[in-house]
């Protein structure tokens, strides 16, 4: 398990980002069978990843609720519109695998590459194009983002434990209104501090994200696999 998250964090993030951006409009366009082997395929992946980190199966059921959470959505809309009922089973199934595999695929890569490496790797994307100025900027964004994917996540868990340990007789309503709140109180305390953070390391100007990466043999193999693996989802 730990050889499997070693050599996936060691890949160039360049590499990665790339991936993530082939695979994620594939996997909704591929039929269901290839969504679904990609779902189960990237679960087993995260899995790895989140193992030694603290919290990370916690983010994955987040996320699988969320899931969940849409789907259901979606079979009341259905119903409620009068779709025949083996069209909604379809419909929702498809839905379920797919956008589990979406969040399974950005989480996989929020957890195998530091925010600091994809603003890396996205700077130097974007250069060629944008010039030095404004690719850093947009580098610096994307990593934010990045960063504060597992910290909402993370959050969210904290705060419901709290209110089920400290407001047990709270119901289903009342913690819909109180959870919500404390979250977005927590997520805008940590900002600040986030912003603080930035400011303190001099990631505030282009000579923070000069990028300095080495392409290795590994690299090469895992970019054969992932060309192999999006043709595979198409064809096979």
């Amino acid at each position: 398990m730990t050889d499997v998250a070693g050599l996936v964090r060691s890949l160039d993030p360049r590499l990665k980002l790339a991936a993530a951006l082939l695979v994620g409009p594939c996997l909704w366009k591929v039929p269901v069978p290839a969504a679904t082997g990609s779902a189960v395929f990237l679960l087993l992946l995260v899995w790895f990843l989140s193992a030694g980190q603290p919290g990370g199966g916690k983010m994955v059921r987040s996320l699988l609720s969320f899931v969940f959470f849409w789907v259901a959505i979606k079979v009341v809309l259905d119903g409620v519109s009068g779709v025949p009922v083996e069209y909604m089973a379809s419909d929702a199934a498809q839905l379920a695998v797919r956008l589990a595999a979406l969040l399974m695929l950005g989480l996989g890569l929020a957890l195998s590459t530091s925010a600091r490496a994809l603003g890396l790797a996205v700077a130097w994307a974007l250069r060629p194009f944008l010039g030095r100025e404004r690719a850093w900027r947009i580098a610096l964004a994307l990593s934010l983002m990045v960063h504060f994917l597992p910290v909402c996540l993370s959050t969210l868990t904290g705060v419901r434990e709290a209110a089920a340990r400290r407001f047990p007789e709270a119901g289903f309503f009342r913690r819909m209104r109180m959870v919500p709140q404390a979250v977005i109180r927590n997520l805008g305390q940590k900002t600040w501090n986030q912003t603080l953070a930035v400011a303190c390391r001099g990631l505030d100007r282009a000579g923070a994200w000069e990028p300095d990466f080495a392409w290795s043999g590994r690299d090469w193999f895992a970019s054969v696999f992932v060309l192999a693996s999006a043709g595979a989802m198409f064809f096979l």
